[in-house]
């Protein structure tokens, strides 16, 4: 055996004893997979509106994902906002009709989604307790277009 056949089985070995330490073929080591995040509900856009359809209720501290659905073709952005402590999602819808401004004087802004033309997607926010509204804005060659639609509520105990 010459010096460098030799020189070979070593690193053969070293490769393989990495490999193995190292959770390679067969390992069930390594990092567990993240756990899926729960859809809570989706949101769909169509030329007449924007409807919130709830699956379940986020939990507080929770991380979860809210699927969009553009029916319009024209894709949409989705601003999700926690309302003030004590302020009313109904107030909070009516208000919007009235002046744009009820948007941030009784709640703030939290996560944002979008989606693409005739697609679906998902965004996804952290959930404290309180109560969500969903603004949805319709595109227009890929910018916000028209006043926009409100839906929800979103209840976190």
């Amino acid at each position: 055996m010459t010096a460098i056949m030799g020189l070979r089985t070593v690193v053969a070995i070293a490769a393989a004893g990495i490999v193995v330490a190292c959770g390679g073929s067969g390992s069930s080591g390594g990092a567990p997979s993240p756990t899926p995040l729960v859809e809570v509900g989706q949101l769909t856009v169509t030329g007449s509106g924007c409807t919130y359809q709830r699956s379940t209720d986020p939990a507080a501290g929770s991380q979860a994902a809210i699927r969009l659905i553009d029916q319009r073709a024209t894709g949409f952005n989705a601003h999700l906002f926690l309302l003030d402590h004590g302020y009313r999602f109904a107030d909070w819808q009516a208000g919007f009709l009235v002046s744009h401004a009820t948007l941030v004087e009784h709640a703030h802004r939290v996560a944002d989604g979008h989606v693409e033309p005739s697609k679906t997607d998902s965004f996804t926010a952290r959930f404290v307790s309180g109560t969500y509204g969903i603004l949805c804005v319709p595109l227009q060659n890929g910018e916000e277009y028209g006043v926009g639609y409100t839906a929800g509520p979103i209840s976190v105990p």
